[in-house]
């Protein structure tokens, strides 16, 4: 076995974005997009399981009673709603402590790396951008109404294949319980960087390989990785 590339979380693994942005008013607007098309008792018991999990909840529900393209159109204005909260953080976020480094090491060494986000595909792109780290990834999976979010693994499994990397062949870095059970979903490796916020036996009852302070430390847990591998 080898290690051929990476698949990273956004926010709060690359950068800090989701400090500069309002979840709460992300949340309402995200609710009063569903409220204006949906079952209003649907989305309100969903709502009350918090913005993310209500998103992949409320496309669960309508699932079962809407076309396809029907589905993707709910949540597409679901998806714009949050989207106009998260622009606030376009000029404004800052790259997580070993980001720039680490990057620079598995792209000298020709891993492939991609970015599987629950955020909006825009500004994950031009946040990519801004910081100077677009060149670093040869995909990048945004919210998108065709894919279901984390903790499913329909973005990681995406953003394999447009790598051309084999699951068995990569691992996930993220930093919360969402990116874990992703990753065990898609059954591949997964390092959690715990943020402020993250409790740390959340993501050992999930199931996470390994835990790591800063993602500087990942160039030497990757050599040990591949060592390990190598040495079995």
């Amino acid at each position: 076995m080898r290690i051929d590339g990476l698949v990273f979380d956004l926010d709060a693994t690359l950068v800090n974005m989701g400090g500069f942005v309002d979840w709460r008013e992300a949340h309402r607007r995200a609710r009063d997009a569903y409220l204006s098309s949906c079952d209003a008792e649907m989305v309100l018991r969903c709502s009350e399981k918090g913005l993310f999990n209500m998103l992949n909840l409320v496309r669960d529900e309508i699932s079962s009673t809407l076309p396809e393209e029907g589905v993707w159109r709910v949540q597409q204005g679901a998806y714009d709603a949050v989207e106009s909260c998260e622009v606030e953080s376009i000029q404004r976020c800052e790259l997580m402590p070993g980001c720039q480094a680490s990057l620079n090491w598995l792209t000298e060494r020709g891993y492939a790396l991609g970015v599987a986000t629950s955020n909006s595909q825009l500004v994950a792109e031009q946040i990519l951008e801004r910081e100077g780290l677009s060149h670093f990834f040869t995909s990048v999976i945004g919210r998108r109404p065709d894919l279901k979010m984390k903790p499913h693994p329909d973005q990681i499994l995406r953003c394999l294949e447009e790598m051309g990397v084999e699951r068995r062949h990569s691992l996930m870095v993220g930093d919360s319980t969402r990116d874990v059970l992703a990753a065990r979903s898609a059954d591949i490796f997964v390092i959690a960087v715990p943020s402020y916020f993250t409790k740390r036996d959340a993501l050992v009852e999930a199931g996470v390989d390994m835990m790591i302070e800063s993602l500087s430390e990942l160039p030497e847990v990757i050599m040990r990785l591949e060592g390990a591998i190598s040495a079995g």
